[in-house]
């Protein structure tokens, strides 16, 4: 009997559909030919923390470095009755098929769970590429032996020790360190992969700030020859390559005199057919990238809806790092998408005959397939997607589509023209044939869209017939001016990149580059978790897909930048050894013995640390994003954000400043404390009181706050529009002081779904209608209206 056990139940499940179910039991699935689908629950075994070793369980330096010997693992406690299930199926298996993700990490679970098991029999390895019935029946025809697996079995067990060995060390280092110098309470989280990441984010945030705009001016000449006229932009061919712009308005105010009426020559006019390809295919960074651009997807939910679409079948294997197709998989892609074109709901996408992409190297390349091909489409047209579903695996058979798609045809035309010495460029593009650009829109360059030049004029794209030796006269000339652009803030996806592309950030070692070009740091697998960890530790903030650096993950960087682990050149060397454990051309045990070493070594660095830390201390927080609330009407000095209350950071100097966080029973929030720091008078509205809720005016005094009873004229927002008496902010909803009179005139706090706020309810007395107000939820539509004050009918309208 053979045992195939799947990662999770839902791939076991379409295991077991593909080869023929004969009976579903708990934890595992019969199938017609006596063996068994069984699944684990993802990491069913991990390693025990170090708080499971009595001497870790204490957090202390002298405890320092955490390497346990020997590594205990467990069976996670949520998942014990599925781990019981497989033992005893593996107890009367001959033979086990790992069936997990085809992966590294995958592999380690697979074997992870064998080996606790305790099973002894045959391996087999299941490694394909998408969950479809015809690719894991193929996929069970071609089983390998699991002999062809195990170094890369030995490479994920190579990289979980030493995460776990440099991980807690280096936290628990860093943490305890620091406690000793700023009595601060906060974990510094540091990892083999996290804190270069961190470094990434850092280096990019520091150029950020400290780039200063520079103006520069180009110059565009408005050119006359015989057939017509046509635009030129100034440039001049130095030994650092070609500039087309002057940093000194005098510079080029004076090329401008030189050349303005003059006449000069065409030195050189070429005609010629460019091919526009098409992007590249998918892979698991660069989908994370498309998903946001075009669909505003941010990594997560990328991840997570990319995961759901593999599941169900209509994608391959998503944690890919290759764009490329191998021959075998691009012969099959055309027949899967030859099949599916007539009944697809995307049909007008297909191209007119789809041929085999083999022989196209920018789509197909067997050495660059590595363990899988790019994500494309499978032969199944989806049914049964969500909405989000839908629209990603509508990206992914759009960039498949494209590549099958005839290439773009362009003419292009490049004209350089000389007067006074002077050399002027022009360009012009026409599209001859769309070709893939039918189905999707042409990116820029990445290369031009961070060049910086992006708001430097261009030359219009008009051009008569010209050729070499005509003659051209500059009729007008334009310095236009511009400045440089700072670095782009990285959003989530371009972090990723960074991550994926880490060589192009080594200098000094072109071996080492070049590895980390092809493997980046962290693997497609584990990228999007580390960036979230960092968000988790409140080293980033993450706002609208944009990175930001905390002060927290500021100052922690600053401690640590020149420390070993955050170095990118060491992680890169970290990645090298795990590739050459896994291509069996490294040992594992000297592998781990080089990761132990680097361990004790990170200690060494105590003493430089401590005082690194000294120097920074400034009364402030260093690790805990504090929030600056304003300054110390008493010493000047920042007043923080405190658990439970804002305080000045000069009390070690004796300073008393503080505000409490609740005051008569209601929260006091930044803006309040920082006006009440300023002098300023707050109205503290809807207290609790024994007979209804009252309003205070609230005032910082020496040594507490100070109240006085606000009068009628101070709380009102305005005028009755009925009776002329103050309306005022009531419990549950706006009415006129005029009541006892009879004036009947209220007005709601909540209306069609939407609070309408005190600020509202003042510019509608005042003006005659609030500001628009977005999101108003009628029977049977959500629309954007102003309001406004029907007196006759006595209810609010909707205005323009």
């Amino acid at each position: 009997m053979k045992v195939i056990l799947a990662e999770k139940p839902d791939m076991g499940r379409n295991i077991a559909e593909a080869l023929g179910t004969a009976k579903s039991n708990r934890g595992y699935i019969e199938l017609k030919n006596g063996d068994v689908v069984t699944w684990a629950l993802g990491h069913i075994i991990q390693l025990k923390t170090p708080d499971a070793y009595p001497q870790y369980k204490e957090w202390r330096l002298d405890a320092l470095p955490i390497i346990p010997e020997p590594m205990m693992s467990e069976v996670d406690p949520n998942k014990k009755d599925q781990f019981q299930i497989i033992k005893e199926l593996l107890a009367k298996a001959d033979c086990c098929v790992i069936a997990t993700d085809p992966a590294r990490e995958g592999e380690h679970i697979g074997r992870t769970i064998i080996s606790a098991c305790g099973f002894k029999g045959k391996l087999q390895r299941l490694w394909i590429s998408d969950l479809t019935p015809a690719t894991i029946r193929t996929g069970f025809q071609q089983l390998k032996d699991g002999s062809e697996t195990f170094h890369l079995a030995e490479s994920a067990k190579v990289r979980a020790y030493a995460d776990y060995w440099m991980g807690f060390t280096a936290t628990r280092f860093f943490t305890l360190a620091a406690q000793e110098v700023t009595s601060e309470k906060t974990v510094l989280s540091a990892g083999r992969v996290q804190t270069p990441t961190l470094r990434i984010v850092y280096d990019r945030e520091i150029a950020i700030e400290q780039f200063t705009p520079q103006p520069f001016y180009v110059i565009i000449a408005d050119m006359l020859a015989a057939t017509g006229s046509y635009k030129a932009q100034w440039f001049k061919d130095v030994d650092e390559g070609r500039i087309s712009r002057f940093d000194s308005k005098d510079d080029a105010e004076a090329i401008r005199k030189k050349i303005t009426g003059q006449t000069g020559s065409v030195t050189h006019y070429e005609e010629k057919q460019v091919k526009r390809h098409a992007p590249q295919l998918l892979h698991s960074t660069s989908i994370k990238s498309a998903a946001r651009k075009e669909l505003g997807f941010s990594i997560d939910k990328t991840v997570k809806v990319l995961q759901s679409v593999y599941d169900k079948k209509f994608c391959t294997y998503p944690r890919t790092s290759s764009r490329h197709l191998s021959e075998n998989a691009a012969d099959q892609l055309a027949e899967r998408l030859a099949a599916i074109r007539a009944e697809s709901k995307y049909k007008h996408l297909f191209p007119d005959e789809i041929r085999s992409l083999k022989g196209k190297t920018r789509f197909v390349d067997d050495a660059k397939a590595t363990e899988h091909h790019a994500i494309v489409p499978t032969g199944i047209n989806p049914t049964g997607l969500t909405e989000d579903e839908e629209k990603l695996y509508a990206l992914i058979l759009r960039y498949t589509l494209a590549a099958h798609h005839p290439e773009g045809l362009d003419k292009e035309i490049e004209v350089i023209t000389s007067v006074a010495g002077e050399t002027f460029y022009t360009k012009a593009v026409s599209v001859l044939e769309e070709g893939w650009r039918k189905i999707m829109k042409a990116e820029a360059d990445d290369k031009d869209q961070e060049s910086g030049d992006e708001q430097q004029p261009k030359p219009g794209m008009k051009i008569p017939q010209l050729q070499q030796g005509d003659k051209a006269t500059v009729q007008k000339t334009d310095a236009l001016t511009g400045k440089t652009s700072p670095p782009k803030r990285m959003a989530e996806d371009e972090l990723e990149k960074a991550m994926e592309n880490a060589g192009k950030i080594i200098e000094d070692d072109d071996e080492l580059a070049e590895l980390l070009k092809d493997k980046g740091i962290g693997t497609p697998a584990t990228r999007t978790a580390i960036i979230q960890e960092l968000a988790n530790r409140e080293y980033i903030e993450i706002k609208k897909n944009l990175v930001y650096l905390t002060e927290k993950g500021r100052n922690f960087m600053e401690l640590i930048y020149k420390h070993p682990l955050a170095s990118i050149e060491l992680t890169g060397e970290f990645e090298k050894k795990l590739a050459e454990v896994a291509e069996g051309k490294r040992s594992a045990a000297d592998t781990l013995a080089e990761f132990k070493q680097f361990v004790h070594e990170i200690l060494t660095t105590k003493d430089e640390l401590q005082q690194h830390i000294r120097d920074r201390l400034q009364g402030k927080p260093l690790f805990q994003n504090i929030e600056e609330v304003g300054t110390c009407p008493s010493c000047g000095k920042p007043v923080v954000e405190r658990k439970d209350f804002y305080g000045c950071s000069g009390f070690k100097d004796g300073c008393k400043v503080t505000i409490p966080k609740e005051f008569l029973k209601v929260k006091v929030p930044v803006k309040v404390a920082r006006a009440l720091l300023e002098g300023k008078e707050v109205l503290f509205q809807n207290i609790p009181g024994e007979f209804g809720p009252y309003s205070l005016f609230v005032k910082r005094g020496e040594d507490k706050l100070q109240t006085r009873k606000p009068s009628t004229d101070e709380l009102s927002l305005g005028s009755c529009p009925h009776c002329q008496k103050p309306v005022m902010e009531k419990e549950r909803f706006y009415g006129c002081t005029g009541y006892q009179s009879g004036c009947k005139f209220t007005l709601p706090k909540e209306y069609l779904g939407k609070a309408i706020t005190p600020a509202q309810v003042r510019k509608l007395l005042k003006n005659g209608k609030t500001d628009v107000i977005k999101g108003l939820t009628g029977k049977q539509r959500t629309f954007d209206s102003a309001l406004g004050y029907d007196k006759n009918e006595k209810r609010l309208t909707f205005v323009k």
